[in-house]
């Protein structure tokens, strides 16, 4: 019995572009394509041919369509919306919550308003760098509107990536590097003055919470969230140490929009890596934290909470919950309006800068200032954290003074011992005359040279 034929097909590597084309054993060829119609709907087309090239030109004219389809779908589509899709689908999941809240707010105040309407196309370096000279115009800080050009710079570059435009057009666009102000030298300090520091530790004696939390910020320069993120680990009472590890914050919850639905506050990392630091503390400010430790005791026996234990936070609520930053700082402010303290500009950071003046003025290492207070650069702690008040203006210039008369003095002691002395008191022809350069003739020349000048100045005039 003769065995039936079977036709082999031979496979092969399908040039690029040819997609799934594949021949059937009846030899039609054949290729299927995947899209998705209008609804957003997946569907599917099968293409048939006498040959390979025959189909791949059908899926080809196909695609074409497609592409025509979908580029016409994309020029219906606002700036605007595109921007707002890619920050809800790209820039929130790279980011922090508190991030990606700044950067909502800036899309929808300054550049949906401006730009939103517009189709991408139309979005070009002079569109946007109007937008960035009306944000600067308006009185928006020069960091605030650097924000703005760098989100719009991310989302140009996600749409040269995706092929959605060809060129991002926001690095034509400029914007100055640093803004230039004229400070006025009292709003400079920003630390308590001198002459208010006894007074407003005074006041503090009368609100057991607010003297050893200002304490704590006023003599170890922790930052407000450090302070409330504080716990009884983290201080050494014996060794006179506090060591910082952590800060509180709020992360905000967010709808499918970005709008914010809630916020939580949590306590996370510092707010730099070079925050974690162990802060020696003076006497005064270890008194203040014991007392405060006694108090904790007391309402620990009163509403059932252990409030001292090593985790517990040093500078919570009654029930042990963390305080919110906004709540404390009610406090603060109702305390300073109640002693009448509003007018010395007394804020949270203001304990942190007062921290760091107290050390410039005991003539600390400024590296030294640096790795207390946490901060990364230098730079920062002698240009942003060394204040100084017009008292120190004054005591400079006591010194020059006190220097240059010691110094004037003991010249003007040698130049009377010696014989040929010159006096300064003397005018400089007595001077010339002294010296023997005086030539009565010359004078003679220069007084007629001079009465002539007058003369033609006055016919000049005339």
């Amino acid at each position: 019995m003769a065995k039936k034929k079977v036709k082999v097909i031979e496979k092969s590597r399908r040039p690029n572009g040819e997609g799934s084309i594949y021949q059937l054993r009846n030899g039609l060829w054949c290729a299927k394509v995947s899209y998705k119609d209008e609804e957003e709907k997946p569907q599917r087309r099968t293409f048939y041919g006498h040959s390979n090239i025959e189909v791949a030109k059908k899926m080809d004219e196909f695609k074409g369509k497609i592409s025509t389809y979908n580029a016409k779908a994309f020029k219906e589509i606002t700036f605007g919306e595109l921007m707002e899709e890619w920050l809800l689908t790209f820039k929130k999941s790279v980011v922090v919550g508190r991030t990606f809240e700044g950067n909502i707010r800036v899309f929808n105040l300054h550049i949906k308003p401006f730009i939103g309407n517009m189709k991408i196309e139309e979005v070009n370096p002079i569109v946007i760098q109007k937008l960035l000279n009306q944000m600067l115009e308006d009185k928006y800080s020069l960091n605030y509107t650097k924000k703005a050009k760098f989100l719009i710079n991310q989302f140009f570059e996600y749409c040269v990536d995706n092929k959605l435009c060809e060129q991002n057009p926001t690095l034509r666009t400029r914007v100055k590097s640093k803004d230039k102000k004229t400070y006025d030298r009292e709003d400079m300090y920003k630390a308590i003055p001198p002459e208010a520091r006894i007074l407003f530790i005074e006041k503090l004696n009368n609100h057991p919470f607010l003297k050893a939390f200002c304490m704590t910020g006023m003599f170890a320069g922790l930052r407000a969230g450090e302070l409330l993120a504080l716990k009884w680990d983290n201080i050494d009472l014996k060794n006179k140490t506090i060591k910082v590890e952590h800060g509180v914050t709020q992360v905000p919850q967010f709808d499918d929009k970005g709008n914010v639905l809630s916020r939580k506050t949590v306590i996370g990392d510092t707010k730099t890596a070079c925050s974690v630091r162990e802060v020696p503390i003076p006497d005064l400010l270890v008194d203040a934290l014991n007392d405060w430790k006694k108090e904790q005791w007391v309402k620990s026996n009163l509403y059932g909470n252990d409030l001292i234990n090593s985790q517990a936070i040093v500078f919570c609520n009654n029930n042990g919950s963390i305080r919110t930053y906004s709540g404390t700082r009610r406090i603060f402010d109702r305390f300073l309006k109640h002693y009448q303290l509003t007018n010395l500009g007394i804020h949270f950071h203001t304990l942190r800068h007062t921290y760091s003046n107290m050390l410039f003025e005991a003539n600390e290492n400024p590296k030294i200032i640096q790795s207390l207070l946490g901060h990364k650069s230098v730079k920062t702690t002698i240009t942003c954290y060394n204040s100084v008040d017009k008292s120190y203006f004054k005591q400079a210039t006591d010194k020059l003074n006190k220097l240059f008369d010691k110094e004037h003095m003991e010249l003007y002691k040698k130049l009377q011992e010696k014989p040929n002395a010159p006096v300064y008191n003397k005018s400089i022809e007595e001077m010339q005359k002294d010296s023997g350069d005086y030539d009565p003739e010359m004078e003679m020349l220069e007084k007629m040279l001079a009465e002539r000048k007058a003369r033609k100045k006055l016919d000049f005039d005339m």
